[in-house]
């Protein structure tokens, strides 16, 4: 009996290691380098590696392993048209050896997955998929300071700071200390994990990238709020974002994402890092107007203002009619130290237009720890001018000629 419990567990063992080696043979990364190497004649497949290939990068705490399907990734001579036996493009892996940097910290994706879906991130619980096509140029922020160095690199990147720079964004959100507070910190957007936003109203894939450039593109359709009737009994009604549609292009839109995805709470070893090259400082500006109109740019007070001043951006249940208030008239209504006041203090919350309703989302921060004495002058001089620069001024009445006097 022992006998024969003896050889029937045997084979059991045997079909099992049977089925092991079929499972193992008919993997992912095996099938694609069956494949590759069947492509190539008996000379160029002499040394070429199997099996499964990593790279260790130490100094990083990464090992990655998609070299394993990405075969021809180095090896320009023997790559085909399709992937993923394509090389790499450009003169990239000159810059960045594979050696010293592997693949996943600028590509993302899961560098230890040997299979397709995880081993580029597309599963529920991994944080940083494949950035593909131009939402890589958000990786080179980690380590390039000097952007305007690569900038023929970069262009989505630049052109998304620059972006949040003329838009104003600085007056709402924080980067790395720098801007204020009245919503969130967008520090460390690119790490958020996608599973923890409303993909409610969200058309495309549901990934952080997808849901950060529809945002930009229509802000109050992504995140719309929600009235009482739709909301359990007792919940407050929640607004509409606040954040104004700007009217962004395609490509206005993509930037911001690949700009939004940048910002990281990544810090890679000081070897691996570049410092931003000194900026020039702009020539001095002739007046206090255009010091003070600089200041405005610089601290983003046209996010909630508007552009030069003219507001119309909506904030629900203010006061005002439910919008920040245009500049344009604050001469009328502020003298130079009141108006400076205003801006020191700041004003939390805003009156509300229904007091039964919720207070208005956006507010009038405190300057007074951000604004140096004299840029508030400045900025006060600016926005005294606007009444002038903006309103059409009536003509100059001019006193009529007398009349000559006649002789008798």
């Amino acid at each position: 009996m022992k006998r024969v419990a003896f050889v029937a567990l045997s084979a059991w063992l045997v079909v099992l290691f049977l089925i092991a080696v079929g499972l193992d043979a008919t993997q992912e990364w095996t099938v694609y380098q069956r494949r590759f190497v069947k492509s190539l004649n008996r000379d160029e497949r002499r040394g070429l590696p199997g099996g499964i290939q990593q790279i260790q990068v130490k100094p990083l705490g990464r090992v990655d392993r998609c070299t394993t399907c990405h075969v021809a990734i180095d090896k320009p001579q023997l790559a085909l048209a399709e992937q993923p036996f394509t090389a790499h493009p450009g003169d990239y892996l000159t810059w960045h050896p594979p050696e010293q940097f592997g693949c996943t910290v600028c590509h993302g994706g899961q560098g230890l997955a040997t299979q397709v879906r995880p081993a580029h991130g597309e599963i529920t619980h991994w944080e940083q998929p494949l950035l593909r096509g131009p939402l890589i140029q958000a990786s080179c922020l980690k380590c390039h300071g000097n952007l305007e160095e690569i900038n023929a690199h970069v262009p989505l990147l630049r052109q998304g700071i620059q972006l949040y720079d003329r838009l104003g964004c600085a007056g709402c959100h924080t980067v790395h200390g720098f801007g204020q507070t009245v919503s969130i910190d967008l520090s460390d957007m690119g790490d958020k994990p996608w599973q923890l936003l409303d993909f409610t109203f969200v058309e495309g894939d549901h990934t952080l990238a997808q849901w950060i450039d529809e945002h930009f593109r229509e802000p109050r359709r992504v995140t719309p709020g929600y009235r009482m009737t739709e909301l359990p009994p007792g919940e407050e009604e929640i607004y509409p974002t606040f954040m104004p549609n700007v009217g962004l292009t395609d490509d206005q839109a993509r930037a911001l994402t690949v700009y939004m995805l940048s910002l990281t709470a990544e810090s890679l070893p000081a070897k691996y890092t570049i410092p931003q090259t000194p900026r020039v400082q702009p020539a001095g500006y002739a007046t206090a107007v255009e010091r003070g109109r600089a200041v405005f740019q610089k601290y983003g007070c046209a996010g909630c203002h508007g552009e030069g001043g003219l507001g119309g951006r909506k904030n629900w249940n203010a006061q005002l009619g439910e919008e920040e208030p245009s500049l344009v008239y604050v001469k009328m209504t502020y003298d130079r130290d009141n108006l400076k006041q205003l801006i020191r203090d700041g004003r939390q919350p805003v009156p509300r237009r229904d007091p039964a309703r919720p207070r208005a989302p956006s507010y009038m921060p405190a300057w007074k720890d951000r604004l140096s004495e004299t840029e508030l002058d400045d900025l006060v001089e600016y926005l005294l001018s606007l009444y002038e620069s903006q309103v059409p001024q009536p003509a100059p009445v001019s006193e009529p000629a007398e009349a000559a006097p006649t002789e008798g």
